[in-house]
């Protein structure tokens, strides 16, 4: 008797378990993690996390990528990656939020990507990072032709006017395309920007260049805070836009394939 006595409550408890663990296994724990079958409240944003100026002169495909950096979301601070020992990430935001990630690593100079509005799911959303020193160099370079330091009275936005050819290219392929810039681009803001300085083919910044090179780099500094859609102008190329949520010391580098990219032809 007291064996059958038992056995409604052991049936219970095993529902309960049973039911627990669908629950955490189709993340609705807010995690923000797709189930099996996919989530259609929740949009995936992968890329890859890479060294500035570098990964192209490298024959090994690892030796550029950053591995062990955070990548971090200004309006979800719970919501965080870490890169693999290939640089890569993934991070689930809610469907159609916005979202501007950023991307902490050891050695490096803390980098924000272009504001995002994420209604599905997003591929190649990378981090061209440079480590302290390059910064430190550009930073100098620019003092030399005259800017007060570049991030000291608001933030910087850095951008390439791209190739279309280089959306939805894979990262191991895009790494060594080059030149993937649009030559004789120029940039705007609205707000209205400080004048654009642009990247000369030896990827620095030039200011006796009006317009960019095949390296395609655009570089604004000490933009004043606020939100800026960037656009660009090219009488052959038609270009996507992109929103720069500038805040001070920020440093925004809207890399491609996002960013200025080309659109098709």
């Amino acid at each position: 008797m007291q064996h059958r006595s038992r056995r409604p409550d052991v049936l219970a408890l095993s529902i309960f378990a049973t039911l627990l663990l669908a629950a955490c296994n189709s993340g609705s724990g807010g995690t923000g993690t797709p189930d099996a079958d996919g989530d259609p409240s929740t949009a995936r944003l992968t890329g890859t996390a890479y060294t500035f100026n570098q990964c192209a002169a490298e024959p090994e495909q690892t030796q550029c990528r950053i591995v062990g950096a955070t990548i971090n979301l200004v309006e979800f601070p719970d919501l965080s990656a870490t890169t693999d020992d290939a640089g890569a990430y993934a991070i689930d935001v809610p469907a159609g939020s916005t979202v501007t990630p950023y991307i902490v690593a050891d050695g490096y100079r803390t980098i924000y990507l272009q504001t995002f509005t994420v209604d599905a799911d997003l591929e190649n959303v990378n981090f061209q990072t440079p480590d302290l020193q390059t910064y430190a160099q550009l930073a100098l370079l620019l003092t030399t032709m005259g800017h007060i330091a570049p991030d000291l009275l608001g933030c910087v936005i850095v951008t390439t006017a791209s190739v279309p050819e280089v959306v939805g290219m894979p990262f191991e392929q895009f790494r060594t395309y080059n030149p993937h810039g649009v030559p004789g681009t120029t940039a705007s803001g609205d707000p209205a920007l400080p004048d654009a300085i642009y990247f000369n083919e030896n990827v620095v910044p030039d200011a006796s260049v009006t317009s960019t090179s095949e390296d395609g780099g655009i570089l604004w500094t000490n933009v004043p805070p606020g939100v800026y859609t960037i656009s660009a102008s090219n009488p052959d190329q038609a270009f996507a836009e992109f929103v720069a949520d500038c805040q001070l010391g920020r440093v925004i580098n809207a890399n491609p394939p996002w960013g200025l990219h080309g659109l098709p032809r």
